[in-house]
């Protein structure tokens, strides 16, 4: 268990997902739970919490790697936030995804989901990066070496087929006294 990625507070259960916008298995990570995570986000508010950390595999962010928007689409992600449009703009980027995304993509989807302007985003960039870098560091520290990674209240989890991922999440829900 690490405590860095841990549930505390009123939350029995934390998931948490290192994620690259840019990755083609974060997408299908993506395509495969995200029903499962709002079923129990929806079910067990305040108790089941999914968060998810920027891990760009790209140098600009700290972690290196081939792709060339991942810190752009962490950023935009960020910003969409702001506005909780966040998983609207995840959708349009995992959508669109593809290995020639550029800065200029992210801010195309980022002005038709959010009306964010490429001067806000511009200005904006180097402050929200050094968030998205702190998520890096915190991967770095539990031992995230690639996308996705998840923990499941501080345990790192393999590759889970979409059933099994839901049965995990919830014999921890259960295991914590959340479900009867």
């Amino acid at each position: 268990r690490t405590p860095d990625v841990q549930p505390t507070g009123s939350v029995k259960v934390l998931l948490i997902k290192f994620n690259d916008y840019q990755c083609p298995s974060c997408k299908q990570a993506w395509v495969l739970y995200k029903d499962i995570i709002a079923k129990y986000e929806a079910a067990y508010p305040g108790v089941f919490k999914y968060e998810n950390k920027d891990f760009p595999l790209e140098t600009e962010c700290g972690a290196g790697g081939p792709h060339n928007a991942a810190c752009e689409a962490a950023v935009a992600v960020r910003l969409a936030k702001e506005k909780n449009l966040d998983k609207q703009l995840e959708a349009t980027l995992f959508e669109r995804q593809s290995m020639a995304m550029t800065r200029d993509d992210v801010k195309a989807a980022l002005r038709e989901v959010t009306n964010i302007s490429d001067s806000e985003f511009d200005s904006r960039y180097s402050q929200v990066l050094e968030a998205v870098k702190a998520d890096v560091q915190l991967g770095q520290k539990v031992g995230v070496s690639g996308t996705p990674t998840f923990f499941l209240n501080g345990i790192k989890l393999g590759g889970f087929r979409p059933v099994a991922f839901d049965a995990v999440i919830a014999y921890e829900l259960k295991k914590a006294g959340a479900t009867s």
